[in-house]
C-alpha cells in the first residue's frame, strides 16, 4: 500500500465516518452505563480494568477514524479547486465515473486522470505535512477494516461500502468492547 492509496480510502470512507462515529458512541454509552450490570460468566469480562481497558480503546479508536476526516478536510483544501470538486463527487458523493464525466463535460479518461492528479495532489499536501504512509499505518493500526479497504483500493477504482459492510465494521467494534 501506498499513500495515495491510503489517501483514497481516506476520502472513500470520509462520508461514513459520522455513522461509525456514532455507533461507536452508542457502544462506548451503552458498555459504560450497562458495566456493572452483567452476572455470571460475564462477570470475569466487567470488572475495573477490563471495562475501562475496553472503554479508553474505543476511545482511542474513535478518535483515529475523527483524525481522517480531519485529515482528507485538509488534503481537499490543499489541492487545485477543479480537482477538489472532481474527489468530493467521486469519493464523499459517490459519483460513477460516467456522471462525473458528464457533470464536467469531459470524457471518462480525463475523468480518470483528473481523479488521478487528485490524489496525486492531496498525496503530496499530506506527505509534505508529515502525514506519509508511515504516520498514517500506524495511526490506524487497530483499524484493520481500513488496512483491508486500502489494499482493495489498489485493485480498483472504488470500493462499494455498502450498510452490509458498514454494519460488520460496527459490530466489530462492538465486539471489542466486551474483550479483553
Amino acid at each position: 500500500m501506498n499513500l495515495k492509496s491510503w489517501t483514497k480510502t481516506i476520502f472513500m470512507v470520509y462520508r461514513h465516518l459520522p455513522k461509525i462515529i456514532n455507533s461507536i458512541d452508542k457502544v462506548f454509552s451503552a458498555r459504560a452505563l450497562n458495566g456493572g450490570v452483567m452476572s455470571g460468566s460475564a462477570c470475569a469480562y466487567n470488572d475495573v480494568y477490563n471495562l475501562t481497558y475496553n472503554l479508553i480503546n474505543l476511545s482511542e479508536r474513535k478518535k483515529a477514524l475523527i483524525n481522517l476526516k480531519i485529515l482528507a478536510d485538509y488534503a481537499i483544501k490543499g489541492i487545485d479547486k477543479n480537482l477538489a470538486k472532481i474527489i468530493i463527487l467521486r469519493y464523499m458523493d459517490g459519483y460513477c465515473i460516467k456522471d462525473l464525466a458528464n457533470h464536467f463535460s469531459i470524457s471518462e479518461r480525463t475523468t480518470y486522470r483528473r481523479i488521478d492528479e487528485a490524489l496525486r495532489q492531496a498525496s503530496f499536501v499530506l506527505n509534505q505535512n508529515g502525514y506519509n504512509q508511515e504516520k498514517i499505518e500506524n495511526s490506524l493500526e487497530k483499524e484493520k477494516w481500513l488496512f483491508d479497504l486500502c489494499s482493495e483500493n489498489c485493485k480498483d477504482d472504488v470500493v462499494k461500502l455498502d450498510d452490509c459492510y458498514l454494519n460488520k465494521i460496527i459490530n466489530n467494534y462492538k465486539k471489542l468492547s466486551l474483550a479483553n
